[in-house]
């Protein structure tokens, strides 16, 4: 894994620990996980996820597509499925 910046190499603003809001269309419907720990530039808003969150949202994403969801909204902070 590379290092998350603590410069943003797009605009050169301060990245800091922050949340965001992760959405993605599987075909069969939509996921929403909101809470989603990220390391964001204050400048741009290009957002980092550490492996571990990366792995936490693939294991939601794959459930969801498995079970053919239509819609679900999720919080990562309050989801006892991780």
């Amino acid at each position: 894994m590379k290092p998350i910046p603590t410069v943003c190499p797009l605009c050169n603003g301060q990245v800091k620990p922050g949340t965001t809001t992760f959405s993605l269309d599987l075909e069969s419907g939509v996921i929403v996980v909101r809470q989603v720990p990220a390391h964001i530039c204050r400048q741009c808003g290009e957002e980092w996820l550490d492996d571990e969150q990366a792995a936490k949202l693939e294991k939601i994403v794959a459930r969801a597509r498995h079970e053919k969801v239509q819609l679900e909204i999720v919080s990562m902070r309050e989801s006892g499925r991780l």
